[in-house]
């Protein structure tokens, strides 16, 4: 059987068939270089933000959705949905128990903190994501794409996130070792790496619906029946923790009942994300994300025109829009630039035809905007990332 990767029923184009295996560029310590360079910006600006606010580095790295996660690491899920519309309905059930069990199991070491194992758990697996890209972007292009690809993703303005104690690094991680298996046809892993991010995030049914294309597409040219295991294996992380909510709430549907009423986030084509860009454009606070909401989306905009164009491997294709449409056609404004961080793939058609020097000035324009949204946001108490 032919590799996935190399094969004309992933990659359409002469082009991308035509792939050199050693191509000129960096490795993947370069990768590496650069995302510590990435976390020690970060880092700097928390302690300025700390400064500021009269609070520890610590106390900035776990604002916000950190707090939740380290209250599961503390108490557990609490054995009700709570009542009422708003802050009121807030609660812990939101939040999907794969990275704070990382958390407490870091934490057993002793010395360490929960909000220190959880910002050493989001910046290791920060790493594997940036060099899984890597990985992917010579798979997909060459050494010089890929090393241009993980500076953009590096310095993304969201990218802040990945040093917080937060969930992403860890889906990203997860996300990016499951598209390459896919590509590799390595069905088993392709598929336990979909389910353990269905623990991290909900967003893990993008990897499930790629692992469903990835399954049918190699079915179809004649490959092995064990593609199947990829799909079949892929949605069980998700379905065990809301099967664990059920039995432990009492509620079937106690994961959407509390984004519903405590955060309102559900999928509504986008409405209410366009009814608060325009109703807060007068906030010069609100008006800055609405830049940066504009950078990363336009920039992603036209990576997925790109990546369509340079006729990308479907089951990358199939994973990319349900990102971006989970993130834009959903009710949450403020955390879309941070949302489309999951659509990493399409910073490799952004990155093939950059010069070196293009590459080093979008980078340093967007690690600016990063410095200055994670102030702006730690600074404010109506915008979490």
């Amino acid at each position: 059987m032919t590799s996935g990767y190399g094969s004309s029923r992933w990659l359409g184009s002469p082009e991308a068939r035509d792939i050199p295996s050693r191509a000129p560029g960096g490795d993947r310590s370069f990768a590496v270089s650069v995302y510590l360079l990435s976390r020690v910006a970060t880092l700097i600006t928390a302690a300025g933000i700390a400064l500021i606010s009269t609070s520890s580095v610590g106390d900035v790295l776990r604002r916000w959705d950190g707090g939740w996660y380290l209250s599961i690491v503390k108490d557990g899920y609490p054995s009700s949905v709570p009542s009422g519309v708003g802050i009121p309905a807030q609660s812990s059930i939101a939040f999907f128990p794969g990275y704070p069990l990382l958390i407490r199991a870091t934490s057993t070491i002793p010395g360490v903190s929960p909000t220190v194992a959880g910002i050493g758990v989001s910046l290791a697996a920060g790493l594997v994501a940036t060099a899984g890209l890597w990985q992917l972007a010579v798979r997909l292009s060459d050494r010089r794409t890929a090393d241009r690809a993980v500076v953009l993703f590096a310095f993304l303005p969201s990218a802040f996130i990945l040093s917080m104690v937060y969930a992403d690094a860890l889906f990203l991680a997860l996300a990016v070792w499951c598209l390459i298996a896919l590509l590799d046809e390595r069905w088993l892993a392709a598929g336990i790496t979909a389910a353990a991010a269905g623990l991290v995030r909900p967003t893990a049914v993008a990897l499930c619906a790629a692992c469903a294309w990835g399954a049918i597409v190699a079915i179809r040219s004649g490959g092995s029946w064990r593609a199947l295991v990829a799909p079949v294996l892929a949605p069980w992380g998700a379905l065990l923790h809301l099967g664990y909510l059920w039995i432990h709430t009492g509620e079937a549907f106690a994961f959407f009942e509390v984004e519903d009423r405590g955060w309102g986030n559900r999928i509504d084509i986008g409405l209410a994300n366009m009814r608060a860009a325009l109703r807060h454009l007068g906030d010069a606070r609100l008006t800055f994300f609405v830049a940066i909401l504009a950078f990363v989306a336009g920039g992603l905009g036209v990576g997925l025109w790109l990546l369509v164009r340079w006729r990308a491997p479907g089951v990358i294709v199939v994973y990319v829009t349900i990102v971006m449409g989970l993130a834009v056609l959903g009710s949450n404004p403020v955390s879309i630039p941070r949302f489309l961080l999951a659509a990493f793939p399409l910073l490799i058609p952004l990155a093939r035809p950059l010069s070196d020097r293009w590459t080093v000035a979008i980078a340093a324009t967007s690690g600016m905007l990063m410095a200055t949204y994670f102030f702006v946001t730690a600074l404010s108490t109506t915008l979490p990332p």
